[in-house]
């Protein structure tokens, strides 16, 4: 019994909504497909033709393009969300400022 499989990665090109081309690497024997964002695809399969053995490790993989659409996504949702956060965190910063102030000026 075995824990693991050799994947053979090939570089392919997926079509998405609205025509977007996503290229990225899938695996022949599973047809397990990678994020193109989370991972280099250039290291992983380098050539459309000839497949790759190269291990992957922190890898996010899909069954589907749908998934893997969502993904990147939520990969762009992300990045607008930690803009979010990091605002709200320097409004809260400023806060705990002011109430120090008022503090001190109170004491005298």
């Amino acid at each position: 019994m075995s824990y693991g499989w050799e994947a053979k990665w090939i570089k392919k090109k997926f079509k998405v909504v609205g025509g977007l081309e996503v290229e990225t690497c899938q695996d022949l024997s599973t047809g397990l497909i990678l994020c193109p964002l989370c991972t280099d695809i250039s290291k992983i399969c380098p050539s459309p033709t000839e497949p790759s053995s190269t291990p992957v490790s922190k890898g996010v993989y899909f069954f589907s393009i749908e998934d893997l659409y969502r993904h990147m996504i939520a990969h762009t949702r992300a990045s607008e969300w930690g803009k979010y956060v990091t605002v709200g965190e320097e409004e809260g910063e400023e806060g705990d400022e002011e109430e120090e102030e008022e503090l001190d000026t109170d004491t005298l």
